[in-house]
């Protein structure tokens, strides 16, 4: 059975990328999708903001189905609406974990709007003890309705570092797409402490990713300026979050709020200990095979 996917979407505004890509992700995986919206004022005359904004949520991804193929399509899941008061954070976690959700749609950071599900000021606390890991939409994403060809890989050798590189290669096999794993050393650092941090990149593509068309790439600046830049080629970018507690990162690719906020791509973002769902996901057709696709130039 494939785990939903559970979107997070304001009941009252026209943000259409989170939803577009919890429907590119149905049509990829066939699981069903739960869209979440919160509200904290019902200003509706007779009291029935739950019905009025669930009905428009429910237009919204039928609206998104119909500019993406013409027609609702058969390859993505069953879609169910949910929307009450309350905060987003405790809508989303609640939802997730009592779907069982392999994943959690959200849209990309932005200041000023109120009650919006999004990562803005309050990464840390959607972030921190999420059930399962969360895919943030840049502006602008639309559903093409292509298959992944590029999947990128923020990789550091801690326990977050080792679960984005599984649920990369998750995506990446699932899809037939390639994988590029990305560390960051200092760029003063010696030829050699390179060629370690590369060396751990490799083990861990070894270990989870060796039927894949993989790569270990050393970025020697930039960290997060370099990971943006290399967004514009990539389909999909994953790293990890320690999952619990305040955000601590020790690493050049900083927190994942920066990285959200900037990045091209679909951002994934996994913590530590709750890869598994997202597993789940795109391991639940293990059954069809697909030819890796080389990276691109």
């Amino acid at each position: 059975m494939v785990p939903p996917i559970v979107i997070g979407a304001h009941p009252k505004r026209h943000e259409p990328e989170p939803i577009e890509l919890g429907l590119m992700l149905s049509r990829l995986t066939h699981a069903p999708i739960d869209v979440v919206g919160t509200f904290w004022f019902d200003a509706t005359p007779q009291g029935t903001a739950s019905v009025d904004y669930s009905q428009s949520l429910r237009d919204e991804v039928h609206q998104a189905l119909g500019q993406a193929n013409g027609n609702l399509d058969p390859a993505c899941g069953e879609v169910r609406v949910h929307v009450g008061f309350g905060p987003a954070k405790h809508a989303l976690h609640e939802t997730a974990s009592r779907v069982g959700a392999g994943l959690m749609v959200v849209g990309t950071p932005h200041r000023g709007a109120l009650g919006r599900i999004a990562l803005g000021s309050t990464t840390d606390r959607v972030l921190s003890g999420a059930p399962c890991p969360i895919a943030v939409a840049p502006r602008g994403f639309r559903d093409e309705v292509v298959t992944p060809e590029r999947i990128g890989v923020a990789f550091v050798d801690t326990p977050g570092g080792w679960a984005a590189l599984r649920a990369g290669a998750a995506i990446a096999r699932h899809t037939g797409a390639g994988l590029i794993a990305y560390t960051v050393t200092k760029r003063d650092i010696r030829e050699a402490g390179r060629d370690r941090a590369k060396v751990a990149v490799e083990r861990a593509i070894a270990a989870h990713a060796r039927d894949i068309d993989s790569e270990a790439r050393v970025l020697t600046s930039g960290g997060t300026d370099a990971l943006v830049s290399e967004s514009h080629t990539l389909d999909f970018l994953v790293r990890g979050f320690r999952g619990h507690g305040p955000m601590h990162t020790p690493t050049a690719f900083g927190p994942p709020s920066n990285l959200a906020r900037r990045v091209a791509c679909p951002f994934v973002v996994v913590p530590a200990a709750v890869d598994q769902p997202l597993m789940a996901l795109f391991g639940a057709r293990a059954g069809v095979t697909h030819n890796a696709s080389p990276a691109r130039p």
